[in-house]
């Protein structure tokens, strides 16, 4: 070979690598490849469509060429290994305590987008969730107030008492729509509702353990038993029902329907709460999510959730006319709801709650002592009084502790202490499947006595 064509060879060669390190020191950064978003979400379908659609059409969204966004809304005890599945980028809204516990678990990713870092740093520290590190895990996008809808048509059609209160459905009257195969209440189960999960915690606090567990046993019977948030507000919008649990942006959207119902926050019962988010640990595009976060706590992003779920901002960035009414409406309604309580017993209330009240057999026999009560209250067979050591009796239950094989009373003491062991799944099998069987067993004598009544 020629010493020429040598020579021309080597350049042509000199040339290739220059195109190629070129092309990888100067190819474009993964910013600008369209990105789709995976969020795990507790908003509803048409929530996720309304903010889906403002923040694609954001600066923001083009900006970090996010092109789509897929939202799924999944049960909270797959968020945990999801967060580490490598296929979902964040997750967004839901209950604090499940964001501290992703966040205790190391399952999250730490903020890292120094703008979005600054924002977060200067937000009231009741807004952030930090690891043991130090680093941020989750932040609040907006907050807002739980209470309930009250659909006044339902009420009327079985002269129903307006409640004042959770505690005003202890009031056997409540029992009267069962004997016409129809339910006062709509009440979500809590592992799929963090509305639900909330207002049980909320009742526990606020009446008591054992009162509380009484309480939402007969609230249990008085219901429909649910799987969504949405269901039980559509069930008192439509006046299906005439109370259902919700935070105010569902209540509104009921009141819109203009079928009898309001919203209404239960007399010093109201739960302040906000509303996080936080990066999933293997986010296969982390920098995009934290973009995402960013546009929430932006100005536009602000006045959004506001608009379209009825939050108040976390920032003091933007006007909103109606804000000022609602925190009126707050004033001395607001119960100081323990979340750090709420966490402590949390697998233990929620797994008591599917097993004792909201289980199909279990919920059946609720209905059939809720039934035979209001037909012989009707009949002066039964008094309030005795109703309500009846109602002494369901609960909280006696149960043969799926470890020791005790007889143990379901006590906060006991919930506390076997909590952590329900992070297992047979664990928790084993703890719905005792409960259950003293539910059975509790509530099938308790109808045997109101049967011999007439």
């Amino acid at each position: 070979m020629s010493k020429r064509k040598l020579a021309a060879l080597v350049a042509l060669g000199v040339i290739a690598v220059a195109i190629v390190v070129g092309v990888f020191l100067f190819k474009p950064e993964a910013s600008s490849k369209e990105v789709v978003l995976k969020v795990v979400t507790r908003l509803s379908p048409e929530e996720q469509k309304a903010i889906k659609e403002a923040f694609l059409n954001s600066s923001v969204a083009r900006k970090y060429n996010i092109k789509d966004i897929v939202f799924t809304k999944v049960d909270y005890s797959l968020w945990p290994q999801l967060a580490t599945s490598g296929k979902v980028d964040l997750f967004l809204i839901g209950e604090k305590i499940v964001y501290d516990r992703l966040c205790k678990e190391g399952v999250l990713a730490p903020f890292s987008m120094k703008e979005l870092v600054n924002i977060v740093n200067e937000l009231d520290p009741k807004f952030v969730g930090r690891d043991k590190n130090g680093d941020i895990c989750w932040v609040a996008i907006g907050q807002a107030v739980y209470g309930y809808i009250v659909n006044k048509k339902f009420l009327s059609q079985y002269s129903l008492p307006e409640p004042q209160k959770w505690g005003s459905l202890l009031d056997p009257a409540y029992l009267r729509p069962l004997q016409q195969n129809a339910y006062t209440v709509s009440f979500p189960r809590p592992t799929k509702s963090g509305t639900a999960r909330t207002t049980m915690h909320g009742i526990l606090q606020i009446y008591g353990w054992d009162d509380g567990w009484r309480l939402l046993t007969v609230i249990g019977m008085e219901s429909a038993i649910v799987d969504s948030s949405e269901k039980a507000r559509d069930q008192a919008a439509e006046g299906i029902v005439g109370i259902a649990p919700a935070y105010i942006g569902y209540g509104i959207e009921a009141e819109k329907l203009g079928k009898g119902a309001v919203f209404e926050i239960p007399h010093g019962e109201g739960i302040a709460y906000i509303s996080p988010a936080a990066i999933a640990k293997k986010a296969p595009h982390p920098r995009e999510a934290q973009a995402f976060i960013l546009w929430l706590l932006s100005p536009e992003g602000q006045e959004t959730v506001a608009r379209l779920f009825y939050y108040l901002p976390v920032r003091n960035v933007v006007k909103i006319p109606w804000v000022q009414e609602v925190y009126e409406k707050m004033k001395g309604n607001i119960f100081n709801y323990n979340r750090t309580l709420a966490e402590k017993v949390d697998l233990a209330a929620t797994t008591y709650f599917e097993a004792a009240i909201a289980d199909s057999d279990a919920n059946a026999l609720l209905k059939e002592i809720g039934v035979k009560a209001a037909t012989l209250l009707s009949e002066g067979k039964l008094t309030q009084q005795e109703w309500m050591k009846i109602v002494q009796k369901l609960a909280p239950l006696t149960i043969k502790d799926p470890w020791t094989g005790k007889k143990t009373q379901f006590t906060l003491e006991y919930a506390m202490k076997i909590n952590d062991k329900l992070r297992d799944n047979a664990a928790r099998d084993k703890l719905y499947n005792a409960i259950k069987q003293a539910a059975i067993e509790t509530y099938k004598e308790v109808l045997k006595e109101l049967q011999s009544k007439g």
